[in-house]
């Protein structure tokens, strides 16, 4: 009998092994909600609410976030997509900026410092009540698009775009390890 009890007892605990080990080797999908930058960490203020980050925006691995000014009179979007290589964020960054008519009319360009192909472009809005300024940049296998929309006569100075780009830099490198 003895026997037997050490038998079913190791039978319990080989189970449990298992049953532990593959538990635990399970990846939960990961969550990029903490990823975008909250803007009045730079701003230093309190003057941005966030809206509910979206999780895998348009189908793809990354999230979306809006954040808009208390006063309705500005808004800042971050999408982030994690893609499987640093090609893929290029492509679609590549993919956003042939998109940008549907976003900015009148559009001026150029190249920033931020992240790896760095881009600023500002302009009008297609119905021409805001201006519209979109930083956008890869940093490792993460593509980054932002859009900041404001008054028409008050757009966003380029170098707090720039100071916004560098942070979100930051962020992607402590939470990506990119």
């Amino acid at each position: 009998m003895n026997t037997m009890s050490r038998v079913s007892l190791g039978g319990v605990v080989a189970v449990a092994a298992v049953i532990t080990v593959g538990l635990g080797s399970a990846s939960a999908a990961p969550n990029y909600d903490t990823l975008p930058v909250n803007p009045n960490v730079i701003t230093d203020s309190t003057a941005y609410v966030p809206v509910a980050p979206v999780a895998d925006p348009d189908g793809q691995q990354g999230v979306r976030q809006e954040f808009n000014h208390r006063d309705g009179s500005r808004g800042i979007t971050t999408t982030i997509l994690v893609l499987p290589s640093a090609q893929a964020a290029t492509d679609a960054m590549n993919a956003w900026r042939d998109g940008l008519g549907s976003v900015v009319t009148n559009p001026t360009s150029g190249p920033v410092p931020v992240g790896t192909g760095g881009t600023w472009v500002t302009g009008v809005s297609p119905n021409g009540t805001q201006s519209v300024g979109v930083l956008m940049f890869t940093r490792g296998n993460a593509a980054v698009d932002v859009q900041f929309d404001g008054p028409l006569n008050d757009p966003v100075p380029p170098d707090l775009a720039t100071q916004y780009g560098d942070d979100q830099v930051a962020a992607i490198d402590r939470q990506l390890g990119t």
